[in-house]
C-alpha cells in the first residue's frame, strides 16, 4: 500500500513539476520577446481584437499557475487551473487549424519551432498528463469528471465568445488591429520605368495607362502581365494656354486632360488620341477632379469667399453645366487642408469615393454625388491634427505644423476601396515599416474592413502610385513599375 501511495504521489509530484517547468519557460519567453508576442496574438483572427489584454493575462497566469502547483495546499486547484488552461491553448490550435486562413504563432522559444500540427499533439498529450493528475489526485473521481468536463465546456464556450466578438471588432468596430490574409497579394514582377515622374492615368480593356507629370502628351501602355509595352502621343487642337496642372485621365474609350488651374478640360479617343475642348477659360476653377462617363466629371473646387474646400460635377451632355455639392465635405477646422483628400469613381459599381488625408473617414456617394453614407478607416484618427496658417504677405495658407498624414495614396476597384496607410497599427512590427506600405482593403457595400497586406519597398523608396485592375495591383515605386497577384478571398474567414 505505502508503495502504491509513493508511486501516486511521484506520478502527481513529476506531472506538477513538469506543468511548472513548461509554465515558467513559456512565461518568461513571452516576456523576453514582450513585442513579437503581441505582435503574434494581434495577427490571430479569433484572438486579435483583444491582443492586448491577453498578452499579459496569460504570462500572468501561467506564473500564478506555477506557483500555485508548486504549494501543495493549492496543488489541487493548480491542476484544474493548469488543465483549463491547456484545453483553451488546445481548442484554440484546434480552429486555427481547421476553421482560418490566418495561422499566426503566439509561442515563444523552442515552442515556436514546432508546426501547428505538432502542437496540437503536444497540447493534448499536456492534457492527457493533467487529467491523469487529477483522478490520482482525488478520491471522488466522479466529481473530477464532471468539473473537468464544466471546464473544458466553459473553455470552448470561452474561445467560442472571443472569436465571434474579435470578429465583431475587427470588422465593424476596429480597433486599429490589422489583419493580414497570408499569401493575398504576392509580387510576380517589376519593370524599369524611364523617369521618376510616372502615375497611373487610367485602365480600359485589360491595357494599363501611365502618365509623365512633366510630359503630359506622353502616354505609356502595358498589358496586364506588364510584357507589352507601347508609345502614344496625345494631339491637342489647342494647346497656348498658361498650363500649370496638368493630369491625364482615361476610362473606357475615352481619355481627359485638364488643368483646373486654367481651367480647360480636353476629351478624345483612345482609338486616334486626338484631343478636343470641351470646357475652357469657364471660370470652372478646380483643383481636383475624377471621370464619371464621357460626359461627367467629378471635381473639387473652393468656395470663393471662404476659400473652404467643395465638391461639385461637371456635366457636358448639352453645353457646360455644373452643380455643386457644399454639404458633402465637412469642415474640422479650416475648411481647406483638414478637407484635402483623395477622389475615386468605380464605372462598375457607380460609386465616387472620397478619402480624407488627414482623418479616418471617407465619404460615399453615388454617381452624382448624392451622399451614401459616411464611414471610417480603422485607424483612430477622428479629428485632423493640423495646424493652418494665413500669411498675408503673400495671401495663402500655409501648415504651420508638420502634416500629420493618416492615409496617402487609395483606388477602387468595384466595391472595393484600396488604401495606403501611413500609421502603424497596434503590434505591427516596427521593422516592416522601414521596408513596406501597408494597403487596408474596405468593402464599401458592406462598410466594412476586410484585411491588409505589404507592399515592399523599391530599394528605398516607398510605393507612389497605385491601381488595382481586375486581380492584379499596379504599384509604381522610384523608378519601377510592381504587379503583385491579388488573391480574389480578401476578408478574413472567422
Amino acid at each position: 500500500m505505502r508503495f502504491k501511495i509513493n508511486t501516486k504521489n511521484f506520478i502527481i509530484e513529476a506531472i506538477c513539476l513538469l506543468y511548472i517547468l513548461l509554465f515558467v519557460y513559456a512565461a518568461v519567453s513571452k516576456i523576453l520577446e514582450f513585442e513579437n508576442f503581441q505582435a503574434q496574438l494581434g495577427q490571430s483572427t479569433i484572438l486579435g481584437a483583444y491582443a492586448g489584454i491577453i498578452s499579459y493575462t496569460v504570462i500572468i497566469i501561467e506564473l500564478l499557475t506555477s506557483l500555485m502547483l508548486s504549494i501543495p495546499h493549492f496543488r489541487l486547484k493548480g491542476l484544474y487551473v493548469s488543465f483549463g488552461l491547456m484545453c483553451l491553448f488546445t481548442i484554440y490550435i484546434f480552429i486555427i487549424l481547421n476553421f482560418t486562413t490566418n495561422i499566426p504563432c503566439s509561442c515563444g522559444g523552442i515552442l515556436e519551432k514546432m508546426t501547428w500540427k505538432e502542437h496540437l499533439v503536444f497540447n493534448i498529450i499536456w492534457v492527457a498528463m493533467s487529467v491523469a493528475a487529477l483522478f490520482l489526485y482525488s478520491e471522488m473521481r466522479r466529481k473530477t469528471a464532471f468539473v473537468m468536463l464544466g471546464i473544458f465546456i466553459s473553455a470552448g464556450f470561452l474561445v467560442t465568445v472571443l472569436n465571434v466578438t474579435s470578429q465583431y471588432l475587427i470588422h465593424k468596430e476596429n480597433p486599429f488591429v490589422r489583419k493580414f490574409v497570408h499569401g493575398s497579394a504576392n509580387k510576380v514582377l517589376s519593370v524599369p520605368l524611364n523617369n521618376n515622374r510616372a502615375y497611373f492615368a487610367g485602365n480600359s480593356k485589360g491595357i494599363i495607362y501611365i502618365a509623365d507629370r512633366l510630359a503630359p502628351l506622353h502616354i505609356m501602355a502595358y498589358d496586364t502581365t506588364l510584357k507589352i509595352r507601347k508609345y502614344f502621343k496625345i494631339q491637342l487642337d489647342h494647346e497656348d494656354f498658361p498650363f500649370r496642372s496638368v493630369q491625364v485621365k482615361i476610362l473606357g474609350e475615352y481619355f481627359f486632360i485638364m488643368d483646373g488651374t486654367v481651367p480647360v478640360v480636353y476629351r478624345g479617343k483612345i482609338a486616334d488620341w486626338k484631343g478636343e475642348i470641351i470646357m475652357k477659360e469657364s471660370g470652372y476653377y478646380f483643383s481636383k477632379s475624377v471621370i464619371i462617363d464621357s460626359a461627367n466629371i467629378a471635381f473639387r473646387t473652393q468656395n470663393e469667399k471662404s476659400g473652404e474646400n467643395e465638391l461639385g460635377v461637371f456635366s457636358f451632355k448639352k453645353g457646360l453645366k455644373s452643380k455643386l455639392h457644399t454639404q458633402l465635405l465637412q469642415k474640422q477646422i479650416d475648411g481647406f487642408f483638414d478637407t484635402d483628400g483623395m477622389m475615386n469613381y468605380s464605372p462598375q459599381n457607380k460609386i465616387f469615393t472620397y478619402l480624407y488625408y488627414y482623418r479616418n473617414e471617407f465619404i460615399v456617394t453615388d454617381e452624382k454625388l448624392n451622399l451614401k453614407f459616411r464611414a471610417n478607416t480603422i485607424d483612430t484618427t477622428i479629428r485632423a491634427k493640423l495646424k493652418p496658417v494665413y500669411i498675408k504677405e503673400i495671401g495663402r495658407r500655409k501648415l504651420g505644423s508638420p502634416d500629420y498624414v493618416v492615409n496617402k495614396i487609395s483606388t477602387l476597384r468595384n466595391n472595393h476601396l484600396f488604401v495606403n496607410s501611413k500609421l502603424r497599427g497596434k503590434y505591427e512590427p516596427k521593422e516592416m515599416w522601414n521596408i513596406a506600405s501597408v494597403v487596408d482593403v474596405y468593402d464599401v457595400a458592406e462598410k466594412s474592413y476586410l484585411s491588409s497586406f505589404y507592399i515592399y519597398n523599391s530599394g528605398s523608396l516607398k510605393m507612389k502610385d497605385m491601381l488595382v485592375a481586375g486581380n492584379n495591383v499596379y504599384i509604381i515605386s522610384g523608378m519601377d513599375l510592381q504587379r503583385y497577384t491579388l488573391n480574389r478571398n480578401l476578408k478574413i474567414k472567422p
